[in-house]
């Protein structure tokens, strides 16, 4: 339902995207995950249609965005990063205007306005002007207004930016529940969102698709890059031979710190267990002086970094059922 193949998008003599290619089946819910400025945004506006691509095809629903703009603008619902919505009407009044501008049939708006209302849970603020809802509820509004007219394609930008953690499982089950018979493409830079709701992933930064893979891939790459810092002084070569003997310590790296004479910093890539840090705390203090300890979680850069390898961000990886570093 969405294909994009060798896309780059160029404003000028900057290059914004690069050489990108994956898909998005029916009946399927595709992250698009990536950092903030890593390119998300230009490509969901390339997929509906509002910029073209510079070099390569972008097709939705059988239609190339290049030349049959209007026919696929048909088969499209888009949520973007802001909802485009009108304050001074309220939800009802706004949909309503909504399904007119879609082409949706008078004899079917009261029916489409009832099943978009029920499916975001907007029943209790229909008759609300939308300058007076909150945060969640006008992303419930931008959500079904992208659901109106039962498009093949749904492009949802940052859905669940600013919501609450009510609002967002509220939200997340919404586009469960749609993803079983469109083609959904969810961009977010938030690691939980792609693997609690996403069949697939696609990891972008700078422009270019590091990876496409399954969430179990991102969970165990997640995973993989868990780390337990520590400033220490003492003997490196006994620090060492103590750390080793550290149940779920999978890598060591100690070195000297410059800023500080005399003391060592340790990273120890470790695995999920939540007492690791207490353990690796003990070795320490048997061996040496330990001056600070923390755990530090996965980022989508430390991710990334896995996912190629530290080969630089020109590399791309993809297969189908998971991702291999």
């Amino acid at each position: 339902m969405i294909q994009l193949e060798h896309v780059t998008k160029r404003y000028g003599s900057k290059t914004i995207i690069h050489d990108i290619s994956f898909d998005v089946k029916k009946g399927e819910i595709v992250g698009f995950l990536g950092p903030n400025g890593a390119g998300k945004t230009t490509t969901m506006r390339m997929i509906a249609g509002f910029t073209t691509a510079s070099t390569g095809s972008v097709r939705v629903a059988g239609y190339d965005m290049a030349t049959e703009n209007n026919e696929a603008a048909k088969k499209i619902g888009y949520l973007p990063e802001q909802p485009p919505l009108y304050d001074i009407l309220d939800v009802s009044s706004y949909l309503r205007f909504v399904a007119r501008a879609k082409g949706i049939s008078s004899t079917r708006i009261a029916s489409e306005l009832d099943r978009v209302m029920q499916a975001c849970r907007l029943e209790t603020v229909t008759t609300k002007e939308i300058y007076k809802l909150s945060k969640g509820y006008r992303q419930r509004v931008g959500l079904a207004q992208a659901l109106l007219g039962d498009p093949d394609v749904l492009l949802l930008d940052e859905p669940t930016a600013g919501l609450d953690p009510g609002q967002i499982q509220e939200t997340r089950e919404v586009i469960r529940n749609v993803g079983k018979e469109h083609a959904v493409l969810l961009s977010t830079h938030i690691l939980p969102e792609v693997t609690l709701i996403c069949q697939r992933i696609a990891i972008i930064n700078h422009g270019r698709i590091l990876a496409v893979g399954s969430p179990q891939s991102l969970q165990r790459a997640a995973e993989e890059t868990s780390s337990v810092v520590a400033e220490v002084s003492g003997e490196e070569n006994k620090i060492h031979h103590a750390l080793n003997g550290v149940e779920g310590i999978t890598g060591i790296s100690i070195k000297p710190l410059a800023a500080r004479p005399g003391m060592l910093g340790i990273e120890c890539q470790v695995n999920a267990d939540e007492h690791i840090e207490a353990r690796i705390a003990r070795a320490i203090i048997q061996s040496g002086e330990l001056h600070k300890l923390e755990r530090r979680q996965p980022t989508l850069e430390n991710i990334f970094l896995r996912y190629i390898g530290h080969a630089g961000a020109d590399a791309t990886i993809t297969e189908s059922a998971g991702v291999n570093s």
